[in-house]
């Protein structure tokens, strides 16, 4: 077989996956986009954490609980992990962090007053904070805030670029749009990692929806579509979409939606 044939055997196999995903679908409590309509609920759990953080890996194991639960009963409540940098020291290095999702978290804490920064910090719809493995405080919080309805919905949608290192992100949104942000984070469902510095070293941890790639973008209306880069050779079944809407002066998340892949 070709180099040629092996890309479109390849481009193939990815357009069959896309459309294994879920497309744009009515929200389950309003029809139409009217003043005043109410919306299923979603939660969103920004996690902050790092390899070099001692604390971090109970917190990797309480959202995978969390993860499982949701997966496995499809409850609209997302994880996100976001590695952060500030751990990186001695030469050694989380690969997986980012100066930018240092960056975020540090922006939540002005844009909030939050008086202090920390791994594991676990950011709940953009308006609370709470140690990554508080189950009681972040299982409240759920308990309290999942069933309650909503001004905003949001849904996702994915094709194909004409590059064949390309995807389309399509959106749609239910509510107002003014002052809006949309974040897509493209996430690794499962990662273990031999962890070689920090307070980890020699340990093999654990991560769920680690964020590998991340993108902001203006809400600029009801729909939208933009590009992201997506690694062809990548098998999509270990990872996920999930975007979420944020108030630009708050930063409250209003609404959020995932895409996973199958292979069925």
């Amino acid at each position: 077989m070709t180099k040629s044939s092996n890309k479109t055997t390849l481009q193939i196999a990815i357009t069959a996956i896309f459309l294994m995903v879920s497309f744009f679908t009515t929200p389950l409590w309003a029809q139409t986009d009217t003043a005043g309509a109410l919306y299923e609920k979603t939660i969103l759990i920004e996690l902050f954490s790092s390899e070099g953080c001692s604390s971090c890996p109970l917190a990797d194991e309480f959202m995978e609980d969390l993860l499982y639960y949701t997966d496995s009963t499809g409850t609209p409540l997302y994880i996100i992990d976001f590695h952060v940098d500030v751990w990186n020291r001695s030469g050694w290095v989380d690969p997986f962090s980012d100066s930018l999702y240092s960056q975020r978290q540090l922006t939540y804490m002005k844009k909030k007053n939050w008086l202090s920064l920390y791994t594991p910090m676990a950011v709940l719809n953009g308006q609370e904070q709470y140690p990554g493995n508080a189950k009681k405080e972040i299982g409240k919080y759920i308990q309290k805030n999942l069933y309650e309805p909503s001004k905003h919905y949001v849904r996702m949608n994915l094709r194909p670029a004409p590059e064949k290192d390309s995807v389309i992100v399509s959106y749609q949104i239910w509510g107002t749009t003014d002052s809006l942000l949309i974040n897509i984070a493209f996430v690794q469902n499962k990662v273990s990692n031999n962890v070689t510095g920090g307070e980890n070293k020699g340990k093999i941890l654990r991560h769920h929806n680690i964020v590998r790639q991340f993108v902001t973008v203006p809400v600029a209306g009801q729909t939208g579509e933009f590009k992201m880069h997506l690694n062809p050779n990548l098998i999509l079944t270990n990872f996920r979409y999930i975007t979420y809407l944020q108030h630009t002066r708050t930063w409250e998340v209003l609404a959020s939606d995932q895409i996973k892949f199958t292979s069925k």
